[in-house]
């Protein structure tokens, strides 16, 4: 089990301590950050679909150097979510309300894996979906959340379970000032080891071709790209 929260928080990019590490001007709480998580959901409610492409950074204390993986992530409304990673190996995860499916490529050909927990991972998926969509609200049940603003605004959750706690000390979610875009996730364990999701190539309000979120046979990831650059 705690292999998979560990999974489960690798994955849970995007989709959200005030520390945070890099430059600029010191990070001031919000004494209430309701209002503010408000007009998020406001602004994210409008957006039925995004496409994102990602640079993921593992650091653990072993390695002096970061382990690093690139991918893209597609979301659309109001609970598809495809995360697909493309180098150094290739996998592909696809969520929707009711299921979850995992593909890996193997001497280029993808197998659908069995998942352990599909219900769990299920529920990543839709947490992932919410806070793609701004419902912020909806995510109470599971997290603490706080928001601090300066040079970025950061949107912290803290597992309220103390089990995922002891994988999952907490997820920073960094913005720009104005709220209007994702820059970076990053997941703390307790641990001091840390998952850094930077975004990059934002596109919203893409026409996804039919078979991107397919769960038996998912359209491949290039023509997916052909398919949104070459629409009207």
């Amino acid at each position: 089990m705690n292999k998979l929260i560990k999974c489960a928080a690798i994955l849970m990019s995007f989709a959200l301590s005030a520390t945070v590490r890099g430059g600029g001007a010191p990070l001031q709480p919000v004494a209430d950050p309701r209002p503010i998580l408000q007009d998020l959901q406001r602004k994210m409610s409008t957006l039925d679909t995004v496409w994102l492409e990602f640079v993921q950074e593992r650091n653990l204390k072993l390695f002096a150097q970061p382990l690093r993986s690139e991918g893209v992530m597609l979301i659309q409304r109001p609970d598809l979510i495809r995360w697909e990673t493309t180098a150094p190996f290739q996998s592909i995860l696809l969520g929707g309300r009711q299921s979850v499916a995992q593909f890996e490529r193997t001497d280029g050909v993808w197998k659908k894996l069995k998942l352990g927990f599909p219900e769990m991972l299920r529920r990543v998926m839709n947490q992932m979906a919410q806070m793609n969509q701004g419902k912020l609200d909806a995510l109470t049940a599971d997290y603490t959340i706080s928001v601090s603003t300066g040079s970025l605004s950061v949107v912290t959750l803290v597992p309220k379970d103390a089990a995922i706690r002891s994988v999952l000390s907490s997820i920073e979610v960094k913005m720009l000032p104005d709220f209007s875009a994702t820059r970076e996730v990053v997941m703390n364990e307790p641990s001091g080891e840390f998952t850094r999701i930077i975004f990059r190539n934002e596109k919203r309000g893409v026409k996804f071709p039919p078979g991107a979120f397919d769960q038996t046979k998912p359209l491949e990831i290039e023509a997916v790209k052909a398919a949104i650059a070459n629409a009207p």
